[in-house]
């Protein structure tokens, strides 16, 4: 499948200014987890703003000099927590040669030592574990679109929001698209109706378009991402509906 990498926005990234380097600016853009990464300070929330507008689909947010969010570019910060462990991982597959297939241990729980494979499921499964939403066992980590243990019930559980109007989707939020019987004909039961694809939506981009971080075949593991392309591909690739992480504390 072809794609648009964005190099661009990584040479955006570096192109931020700094609008006051003396330490008494009011407003950080940083990570959602408030930690070292950090791009710039600015003097007035609005110049904050338009940096941040460049860099949202990595996961940073704006937080005032006393480290209290000021401002988050979606409906929640746990969408941004999702989105910066989703480049993470997309960074770390990528970097360290991992390949398409079906883990028998998902790499969040080894980091890949002993199976450098992962797949569409596995890595929105990783990402969901690295943001917050894990369970120490050794079930959860084979969470896949198809069985009774499916990532699809996992969100459930862990009280993410069913978002059914394609217009209504964020940065954030993991998307399920397709037809399972295009893949595997012989599923029985309501799993005929199943979505065959799953990735983690990271918002519109300046395109018009969506950025994307999605593990679904070797070409997008060894990408840089996300990618900027359609939310779906009718008509086989249709937009289903997805799942958005609950309202963080």
């Amino acid at each position: 499948m072809t794609k648009r990498i964005l190099t661009l926005m990584l040479a955006f990234m570096l192109a931020i200014p700094c609008f006051s380097c003396s330490g008494s600016a009011p407003f950080f853009i940083r990570s959602p987890y408030n930690d070292d990464q950090q791009f710039g300070a600015f003097d007035n929330l609005d110049d904050a703003q338009k940096a941040l507008e460049g860099i949202k689909q990595l996961g940073y947010i704006i937080y005032d000099s006393k480290n209290q969010i000021e401002y988050c570019p979606f409906e929640s910060v746990a969408q941004s927590k999702i989105l910066y462990q989703a480049k993470y991982v997309a960074d770390f597959v990528r970097e360290n040669g991992f390949t398409y297939g079906d883990a028998q241990v998902n790499p969040s729980y080894d980091q890949g030592k002993t199976e450098k494979k992962v797949s569409c499921d596995r890595y929105v499964a990783w990402v969901v574990f690295l943001a917050g939403y894990t369970k120490a066992n050794y079930e959860d980590s084979r969470l896949n679109l198809y069985g009774e243990k499916n990532l699809e019930n996992y969100l459930k559980e862990n009280n993410f929001v069913k978002i059914t109007d394609i217009d209504d989707v964020q940065g954030g939020d993991i998307i399920f698209v397709g037809d399972s019987q295009e893949h595997y004909p012989n599923l029985q039961g309501h799993w005929l109706d199943y979505p065959d694809h799953v990735f983690i939506c990271a918002g519109k981009s300046q395109s018009g378009q969506y950025y994307r971080y999605d593990a679904g075949s070797n070409a997008r593991l060894q990408s840089v991402q996300p990618s900027d392309e359609p939310l779906e591909y009718l008509p086989d690739k249709n937009f289903r509906y997805a799942y958005r992480a609950p309202n963080a504390d």
